[in-house]
């Protein structure tokens, strides 16, 4: 059995990536969507200053959903808790515990409806797909 995990708060367009990701995850115990990133990134230190440019070969944006063995994911809540650390999404808990997170390469379509611009976008690729 494997846990889906995805935003609550969000809802993500379902595409065949989504069903890659399950045997992914099923193969390797935790798995999670994400495409190459697109955009420059910059570190910035606390007055606003760039730091330094980040290879963006090396830079993914992750999407849901996030698979995730329930075993693996209780010893990382128990981790996260003990150590008191901060995690960002689900996988990050995985990564705590040292055991490899593979991303399947999802599609810059699969975006997070999260706001009502995200809405719109979503209507549009819905749109696209059907016609």
């Amino acid at each position: 059995m494997f846990k889906i995990l995805k935003d609550k708060s969000s809802f993500t367009l379902f595409q065949e990536s989504s069903l890659q990701v399950l045997k992914d995850g099923w193969l390797v115990g935790a798995a999670v969507l994400g495409v190459p990133a697109k955009a420059t990134i910059k570190e910035a230190n606390s007055e606003s200053f760039v730091v330094k440019t980040l290879d963006r070969k090396t830079l993914w944006e992750m999407q849901t959903p996030q698979i995730i063995k329930p075993e693996l994911l209780k010893k990382g809540f128990e981790l996260v808790n003990r150590e008191g650390l901060e995690v960002t999404d689900d996988v990050s808990i995985v990564e705590h515990l040292k055991h490899p997170v593979y991303i399947t390469e999802g599609s810059y379509t699969n975006i997070k409806v999260t706001t009502p611009d995200d809405l719109l976008l979503a209507e549009r690729i819905l749109n696209i797909e059907e016609s």
